[in-house]
């Protein structure tokens, strides 16, 4: 009976040991995504992050190899939301009492709805990983990681494609590049609203989302 209380105590303590650094680690993640939004990537130190964060350099190398692992502990997490928002805008509709085109049209405004609501993600997703060269490494596990996630995504739009093409909904004969165009098209028009050029342009947002997803749709029947 002892030995059992002394086995308990240790896990609570083990416990309570990974909550703190788990804890710690969510506390660099934060301070990062707010830093590289502010500044971009390569205006960011890793002392900007750790200033942020209220900790130490030493603190850091505890759990972070460099600024580009952090970088990318913060671009996996932003993906990770992002597959959510996108699954769930979809999970609760009968795909056989639904269109296709009603699935592809939930997950256009799941997509932009991400966007609104996490400019940060959105920007360390699709703007700042591609400005770095030494961003572009993708042989490490994390980067791997990163590349199949993104893969999982393009792969669940596309297999609303095929239902669509299954349906005879649509016509399309290359489903996966279907499915690249339509993100390539939302990410395309968020970038030119975030640079501002739809304002420049007098184009409203939810009017050229509306025009471009129609236009796509049409293409595919």
């Amino acid at each position: 009976m002892e030995f059992n209380t002394i086995d308990k105590s240790n896990n609570f303590k083990r416990a309570r040991t990974e909550e703190a650094r788990n804890l710690r680690k969510n506390i660099l993640l934060k301070a990062a995504k707010e830093i590289f939004f502010e500044n971009g990537y390569k205006n960011t130190s890793i002392k900007d992050i750790t200033d942020r964060a209220n900790v130490s350099i030493g603190t850091f190398y505890l759990y972070f190899e460099n600024k580009i692992e952090i970088y990318k502990n913060v671009l996996y997490e932003g993906i990770l939301i992002l597959e959510t928002h996108l699954r769930n805008s979809v999970k609760n509709l009968d795909s056989d009492k639904v269109s296709a085109e009603f699935l592809l049209k939930s997950l256009t405004r799941a997509y932009v709805d991400f966007y609104l609501k996490n400019p940060e993600y959105f920007d360390i997703i699709a703007v700042l990983n591609l400005t770095e060269d030494e961003l572009k490494e993708n042989h490490n596990k994390l980067s791997m990681e990163i590349h199949k996630k993104a893969r999982d995504i393009l792969k669940f739009i596309e297999s609303i494609i095929r239902l669509g093409k299954q349906k005879k909904e649509l016509k399309v004969e290359n489903t996966s590049a279907a499915a690249t165009s339509i993100w390539g098209l939302l990410e395309g028009i968020l970038i030119l609203y975030k640079r501002n050029n739809l304002t420049l342009l007098k184009q409203n947002l939810d009017q050229l989302i509306e025009f471009s997803f129609n236009t796509f749709i049409k293409g595919l029947k």
